[in-house]
Parts: structure tokens; C-alpha cells; sequence
């Protein structure tokens, strides 16, 4: 897991060119970004532009992916995200291919990063995670919602 602003000073050496390329088109989105699916690169790599309704963070289930790497950016309001080691919760739905997803049970430890506006969280295959969680008050954010095939 890797978690940053795109404001911050520098990027790492170590990001491949789709999360280079992610974080250059991460400067461009705004409010008045379209909701919607963008094709960056097929299914290799694509982002969707969205407006979820946060919830309690206990509310949420662990999702937890195989194929793809998740960059979570946060464009308009404040999210917490639980984040936690997939293969240590136990699965609650198991792994559907199509969707490249499985729900996890929920366990003892979990971190929380706290996101807000310019905010973005890179979370790998088998890092379980719950998006849309309320920081202090229920309401929309928007964020988009990156996906690079591993």
C-alpha cells in the first residue's frame, strides 16, 4: 500500500509507467469530471470517475482483489479507507473472476488512512480494503477509482 498526494514533492523512482501515468492523470480530474469509465489502455489499464455515499467504516466488508492494482483518488470530500492483510481475515465470498474480487471477514487489525481532497491510496492484490468509509459525517464524495492489471 502506498499512500500520497499529488501535490507532494517528487515521485518515487520505483513507480512503473501506468502509476506514473495514473498520478499525471489524476492532476487533471476536477469536480467537473465526467462520471463514467475511461479506457486508458484497455483492460490493462483504466479508471472509472465516480460519487459514492460514505458509510461507517465498521459498516463496510473487506474487498480484496487478484489481477488488479486499485488507486484510489479522492477528487471532492473526505474518506477513510480500512486497509488489512487479505490472507490473514478468511474469505466471506469467495473470489468471482469476473469481477476480480472476493469479500473478506473482517479481523482484528486493520489501518485506516485517512484521504482527503488530492489524497490517492495505491492498494496491491491481496491488501484488503474498504473504500467509502465517513470520516465525520455521511455525504458524497467523488473519486476516481484507478485499475492496472498486474
Amino acid at each position: 500500500m502506498i499512500n500520497g498526494n499529488i501535490e507532494g514533492l517528487g515521485i518515487s523512482s520505483c513507480m512503473d509507467d501506468y502509476l506514473l501515468k495514473a498520478i499525471e492523470i489524476m492532476k487533471k480530474l476536477s469536480i467537473k469530471s465526467p462520471l463514467g469509465k475511461v479506457a486508458v489502455n484497455g483492460d490493462d489499464f483504466y479508471y472509472t470517475v465516480m460519487e459514492v455515499e460514505v458509510n461507517p467504516v465498521n459498516e463496510i466488508k473487506f474487498e480484496m482483489h487478484k489481477k488488479y492494482i486499485d488507486i484510489h483518488y479522492l477528487i471532492k470530500g473526505n474518506e477513510k479507507i480500512g486497509v488489512a492483510n487479505g490472507r490473514k481475515l478468511g474469505i466471506l465470498v469467495p473470489y468471482v473472476e469476473e469481477k476480480d474480487c472476493a469479500i473478506c471477514k473482517d479481523g482484528e487489525f486493520m489501518s485506516i488512512i485517512a484521504m482527503e481532497e488530492k489524497d490517492f491510496c495505491v492498494i496491491f492484490p491481496y491488501e484488503a480494503h474498504k473504500p467509502g468509509g465517513m470520516n465525520n459525517e455521511f455525504g458524497k464524495i467523488k473519486k476516481a477509482v484507478f485499475k492496472i492489471k498486474v
